[in-house]
């Protein structure tokens, strides 16, 4: 019988496939970007995103909530109701949170609804048609993975950030099979596919910023009724 429970998030990437591995790439592209980063307060949800860094980020202080208790955390709450005010926070990471949620969406409102106008957000997560897809189905992996309808296609992640008022700057992705590691296919796994297959990668991470673009009211032009000037006003000076 198929259960219907929640698959829970891992407290660490070692109980993931390739764990170990994903951290550590993720951790190259969070090195690559932390330098256009900056402002006061960074929260981190979880424990995956709770063992990335920003240290190299102009982020003063972070802090890590977490929806079930974990050694390192500062809080506890659902990430689906963050008892952060409106507009307080700087940065987000949410490391494969929306993959282990059942209401993703709202995850993603209540983000958005915490950060500042121009706050940044740094979401990964796995892709379901891919390898991560296929391997969450075969009975020796798939309790270490989310189920393959909770996994978000990428490409629906952007459009979901987009209606959100989210302008995604950067994104990447990677976690191909263990063929894309052969010495002569290097090159092809790491230049070619990210940019023209990345529908094969595993795992996919986005830099993305929330905008807000104030409306405001172009004045109709009207036609003048009366000239500005009359004759004699002006005289040329000798």
């Amino acid at each position: 019988m198929r259960s219907t429970s929640q698959p829970t998030a891992p407290l660490a990437w070692q109980s993931l496939p390739r764990g170990g591995y994903i951290a550590d790439q993720l951790q190259q592209r969070l090195d690559a970007w932390s330098s256009r980063l900056f402002g006061f307060t960074l929260l981190k949800i979880d424990p995956l995103s709770a063992a990335l860094s920003l240290e190299q980020s102009r982020l003063r202080q972070g802090v890590v909530m977490a929806q079930f208790p974990f050694d390192g955390m500062d809080l506890q709450a659902d990430a689906t109701a963050m008892p952060f005010a409106a507009g307080s926070l700087d940065a987000c990471l949410l490391a494969h949170v929306l993959d282990y949620s059942a209401h993703p969406h709202a995850i993603l409102r209540q983000t958005e609804l915490a950060l500042r106008d121009d706050g940044w957000l740094i979401l990964t997560g796995f892709n379901p048609y891919s390898l991560a897809g296929v391997s969450c189905l075969l009975p020796g992996i798939q309790r270490r993975l989310p189920r393959w309808r909770q996994m978000l296609n990428p490409n629906r992640l952007e459009d979901w950030l987009k209606l959100l008022g989210f302008e995604v700057l950067e994104r990447d992705y990677f976690g191909f099979s263990a063929l894309g590691y052969m010495p002569r296919l290097a090159y092809w796994r790491q230049q070619l596919c990210p940019n023209y297959c990345p529908s094969l990668a595993s795992v996919y991470i986005f830099l993305a910023r929330k905008r807000r673009f104030p409306l405001t009211l172009i004045r109709e032009m009207q036609p003048v009724k009366h000239a500005l000037s009359q004759p004699g006003m002006a005289r040329q000076l000798k």
